[in-house]
């Protein structure tokens, strides 16, 4: 086999362009550098050369069962390897196993930036649940890790998730990806990339690791890899032109001229890593404003006084003194004072979450419940995964006290003028229009499985957070007494409308409806929540992320049904669903089913809407991503992209915002996750990193005009 030597990247061109050319039309620019295999490892002739080896993170499965073998593919012409997998954590009392193996590369070759592994997988429906990742390595000729730009070795691994929401067919059902029957199971497969993570060197072996899911028993669990090789661009291949944008942000439309209300549309905001100011680009394009991070839960610093007297042997973090909270209110009042009255509105993220919680709270286990791991009961919760110990048991009233304390005090320090809260009357209240309460607490696997075996089912597909867990501890059954039910409620209490105001007034002496925690921190006036009330309380949301995979969409349904169903039997019901609005992150990828999956999980959620058990949705974080696979090949933002990632970055975007026009009466607001440049994980947005309008801002301009002019894309999108 020939091997090509490593080659430099070549140059890009820049396309001159005159700034009359139609960002609505182009035709094909060409099909731009070809990806070629540079080595193939052939299963079928020489399976000798692959080996047992140790897992990269030194994991290895005690079951000596575990084993991988050539097969003849069940399902066409060529081999495969054969993944044979054991693993019982509650024998070996780990929490994940794995195994690796390895094969020489020869002659060793040269990678470069474009170097990339690939494999075909294969998998059934079984499989959910009980994988995370392949991760994909390199050792050298004596077996260590290849040197990478730190230093390290053993560390240029890239992984390849199998989890769940990643097994195309086997969650959505759907039968372009079912390849056969075997071993009295359907068999689906997809090919998969992995990115050489090391840009420079050489590679003289490949190792691939097979890593089991978090506290999955694995049973003689079958999976399938096959057509393994590795590819770089042809670099004799011909480059595609970049693309040039040529009008800056304040030379085109806003987009908040076609989104917002009055024009019958949805609120179309923008994440923010910085404040906004008068005469920028987020002023000019968006009406609605998140920070990416400024109101998490670990702004809550340090634990309340009150909790360090009562559990005065624990070690709480950070041990040093200081304020409590740090309440941005400075930032928002900017965002406000930038525009007229009323002009711009903001988005809370988040009341609670899994992660970015501070370290102090992390350290909280439920008092009764004891297994750390899932079971087949239900009746678990995981503990963060970070080193917060020691752990401290804690009851549940007094952890319902600090929660309740931590969404009083942080929306009302916004939405009162208190000093209780570090508000007051010369400041003003600073009016958010909405907030996520809860943030990504559906487990990103469990739902797989939970659905197959009861499709009502949802708590037991979450992620337990200790912390919020405790909250409950052993009351899994009763959803009064439910951290997702008693969150929801506490944001109804910390900034109610009249209706809730009278009700918890009514419903004050009674300690089932107003627990005895409620009343220890001064957050009413002998009863009364009446100076809270707000006309307009901001909307509640649950916000997720993946809501594409039909799994993880039903169990959220589960969940909302069955939450709002129950609160509105509850004596303080105030008129509202518990839970108004599902938030949809986005951070997705350019696929050609991408908005036929997105259309699917829409229309779980607004037939909630039409049952009056949900108000609206919204798009929370919508940014794209640019993969190898898609046509002109993958970029990163803030990267300068070629014609034809531009056209598919905004076909894509163009796609989607069809979608949500179709959509329109039942999304409250789409937030894109960036002002310019980059979003999350190099993902694109509407301007590029020089604040210039995109293709992705004409595509969002004008769909229909988008998709038509760029009719060359179309067998991507539609085949």
């Amino acid at each position: 086999m020939h091997i090509l030597p490593m080659q430099p990247p070549p140059p890009r061109y820049a396309a001159l362009f005159m700034d009359n050319i139609d960002p609505y039309f182009r035709e094909d620019p060409g099909p731009g550098l070809q990806r070629i295999t540079v080595h193939k490892f052939d299963i079928e002739k020489d399976m000798s050369v692959w080996k047992p080896w140790r897992t990269n993170d030194g994991r290895i499965l005690p079951n000596s069962d575990s084993n991988f073998t050539s097969i003849e593919s069940p399902f066409g012409s060529g081999n495969l390897i054969m993944l044979t997998t054991y693993f019982d954590p509650e024998v070996t009392k780990r929490h994940f196993g794995g195994y690796g193996m390895r094969s020489p590369i020869d002659p060793a070759l040269a990678i470069n930036s474009q170097t990339f592994i690939e494999f075909d997988f294969y998998y059934t429906r079984s499989a959910a649940g009980k994988y995370m990742k392949f991760e994909i390595w390199s050792t050298s000729a004596g077996g260590e890790g290849i040197q990478t730009n730190s230093g390290a070795e053993g560390t240029n691994k890239t992984p390849i998730y199998i989890r769940t929401e990643n097994l195309e067919g086997a969650y959505t059902y759907n039968l372009d990806f079912r390849c056969g029957y075997f071993s009295e199971e359907t068999w689906f497969n997809k090919s998969v990339k992995a990115q050489v993570p090391v840009p420079t060197g050489t590679w003289e072996y490949l190792n691939i690791d097979l890593l089991t899911e978090t506290d999955a028993k694995v049973s003689g669990g079958l999976l399938m890899i096959g057509n393994i090789r590795i590819t770089q661009m042809d670099p004799d291949g011909a480059l595609i032109p970049d693309v040039v944008n040529s009008k800056s942000f304040s030379e085109v439309a806003p987009v908040k001229e076609k989104y917002n209300p009055d024009n019958e549309y949805f609120l179309v905001g923008a994440g923010l890593r910085e404040a906004i100011t008068p005469n920028s680009i987020g002023s000019r394009h968006y009406g609605l404003f998140v920070s990416h991070r400024n109101l998490k839960p670990e702004i809550h610093l340090r634990a309340p006084k009150w909790l360090k007297d009562e559990y005065p042997g624990f070690t709480f973090h950070p041990e040093d003194e200081g304020p409590e909270w740090n309440l941005p209110a400075d930032y928002y009042l900017g965002i406000m004072n930038s525009g007229k009255l009323g002009e711009y509105k903001l988005h809370g993220h988040c009341l609670a979450w899994q992660k970015q919680s501070p370290g102090w709270m992390k350290q909280i286990i439920p008092q009764n419940v004891t297994s750390v791991q899932w079971n087949s009961s239900g009746s678990f919760y995981t503990a963060d995964s970070g080193d917060n110990g020691p752990f401290q048991k804690i009851s549940k009233e007094t952890m319902r006290r600090i929660y309740f304390n931590h969404v009083m005090y942080e929306m009302r320090h916004f939405m009162s003028v208190d000093t209780r809260y570090n508000s007051g009357k010369e400041r003003g209240i600073i009016p958010f229009h909405s907030f996520d309460v809860v943030n990504t607490e559906i487990h990103e696997s469990w739902h797989s499985f939970i659905i197959q075996k009861n499709k009502n089912e949802w708590k037991t597909a979450l992620r337990h957070a200790s912390w919020l867990m405790a909250m409950t501890d052993n009351d899994i059954n009763n959803i009064r007494q439910h951290y997702m039910y008693l969150i929801f409620r506490y944001a109804h209490i910390a900034v109610p409308n009249a209706q809730m105001a009278e009700k918890y007034k009514a419903n004050y002496n009674d300690p089932y409806i107003v627990p005895a925690y409620m009343k220890m921190d001064n957050h009413d006036n002998n009863g009364s929540i009446d100076a809270y009330i707000s006309e307009k309380p901001p909307l509640l949301s649950y916000n997720d992320y993946e809501i594409t995979v039909y799994s993880k969409a039903r169990v959220i349904c589960n969940m909302i049904r069955e939450l709002n169903t129950m609160w509105k039997t509850d004596r303080l019901y105030d008129g509202r669903n518990l839970i108004e609005c599902m938030g949809i992150q986005g951070h997705d990828t350019v696929s050609p089913t991408l908005t036929a999956r997105h259309q699917q999980s829409a229309a779980m959620f607004t037939n909630l809407i039409d049952e009056g058990l949900l108000d609206k949705i919204c798009y929370s974080e919508v940014d794209i991503k640019l993969p190898d696979s898609a046509p002109g090949g993958k970029a990163l933002a803030p990267d300068v992209l070629n014609q034809k990632q531009a056209d598919v970055i905004g076909y894509q975007y163009a796609l989607l915002f069809k979608m949500f026009e179709k959509n329109k009466k039942y999304i409250d607001h789409v937030i894109i996750w960036n002002q310019f440049g980059a979003g999350w994980q190099n993902s694109y947005v509407l301007f590029d990193h020089e604040q210039k309008a995109s293709q992705a801002y004409y595509a969002v301009m004008d769909p229909d005009k988008f998709i038509k002019g760029h009719s060359y894309l179309d067998n991507y999108f539609f085949s």
